[in-house]
């Protein structure tokens, strides 16, 4: 191994712990949870709301902690259950089988929501 390959090792390990440590501090946790069956809203509830929610006698969506998971499907996979807990705004839990889309967003449990910017062009 040459000096120069041990030099882009070392920039590219640098700058992958530096995209960790930037995710795990400047990532923003969701202000509510937006539910969609069929492609049309559900229901939005807050997640500061401890919350059992029972979507359409299929799905069993639970808000406990600040945190949102599917506890209950009764799709033949269970994908949906098996996706974990979410709280980052932008993450998503779906079941495709039901079509159930469950999303966390910034905003408010009224249903507004905060967009950010994508891109500053000067």
């Amino acid at each position: 191994m040459k000096k120069a390959d041990f030099r882009l090792i070392l920039v590219v390990g640098v700058f992958c712990a530096a995209m960790l440590i930037g995710r795990r501090f400047f990532q923003t946790g969701g202000a509510c949870v937006v539910v969609q069956v069929n492609g049309e809203v559900y229901g939005t509830y807050s997640l500061d709301t401890d919350q059992t929610v029972y979507i359409n006698d299929t799905n069993v969506l639970v808000i406990s902690g600040g945190k949102v998971f599917m506890s209950e499907a009764d799709c033949p996979d269970s994908l949906c259950i098996r996706q974990g807990a979410i709280s980052v705004s932008g993450t998503m839990i779906v079941c495709l089988p039901n079509r159930v889309v469950v999303q966390v967003v910034n905003g408010d449990s009224d249903g507004s929501t905060e967009e950010g910017y994508d891109a500053v062009v000067g």
